[in-house]
């Protein structure tokens, strides 16, 4: 690719780099999870500072064109998973229905003691047994998504010998006989602390979506409440209005 001057001093220098990186990626010339140049061959393209290249390479992020992965560079990100927070489809169903590939990686699941923020969630007793679980979940190998799900123990015996990897939602439909569904949705930016950070590589501070859902069976028991931590750039929110 020839080399670009940035020559108007009317603009910072940085638009034009993002300018001309973001229509070669929005006409289709990169395709996603495609790997940039480096921040060297960058400023060698657009002679021009490497101070202008990481501006441009930021703007590029916030826009949710492109994504960072900790230690490997700057890559192309793949359209966005549009999704509902009010259906009860399961990440798996989201993901395979618009063409991607989802996978699950358990980081942990453990009995533990309900506190004082679990019991008021889950309708329980402080110190009744509730299982605490993280997950890391991956759409086409790229981490979208670090959840915490906390669950009434009382209503899944012997949860924790289950596949913990598939889907919870199909798991206590179809071995518990609990229905779930939505009864109440939280959801705000955030970003992103440490330890979400890390199980996402991504930079602490990175900007995420938080979603908290506290689902009920059929019954309408509570039955778990589960804390998501989405990467910015994955989610296309649809919401219905109700009359």
């Amino acid at each position: 690719m020839p080399v670009r001057e940035i020559t108007s001093s009317r603009i910072p220098k940085y638009i034009a780099i993002r300018d001309a990186i973001a229509h070669e990626i929005e006409s289709g010339q990169w395709h996603a999870n495609t790997k940039l140049a480096s921040e060297r061959v960058l400023m060698a393209q657009f002679a021009t500072t490497r101070v202008a290249v990481r501006e441009a390479l930021l703007a590029l992020e916030m826009d949710g064109l492109i994504y960072r992965l900790d230690r490997r560079g700057w890559f192309v990100r793949a359209p966005r998973i549009i999704y509902r927070p009010q259906s009860t489809k399961s990440f798996n169903q989201y993901v395979t229905e618009q063409g991607g590939v989802p996978s699950t990686e358990l980081i942990s699941a453990e009995l533990v003691q309900a506190t004082a923020w679990d019991a008021t969630h889950l309708k329980v007793n402080v110190g009744d047994d509730i299982y605490s679980m993280w997950r890391r979940r991956s759409i086409n190998g790229r981490p979208a998504v670090v959840e915490h799900l906390r669950i009434n123990a009382s209503l899944f015996p012997k949860f924790l010998e289950q596949n913990l990897e598939n889907s919870i939602t199909i798991l206590m439909a179809e071995h518990y006989q609990r229905q779930l569904t939505r009864a109440h949705i939280n959801l705000y930016p955030t970003a992103l602390s440490e330890q979400q950070a890390k199980a996402l590589h991504v930079n602490v501070g990175s900007m995420g979506l938080y979603i908290c859902r506290t689902n009920c069976d059929q019954n309408g028991v509570i039955t778990d409440v589960d804390q998501e931590y989405w990467l910015h750039d994955v989610l296309d929110l649809h919401f219905e209005a109700s009359e």
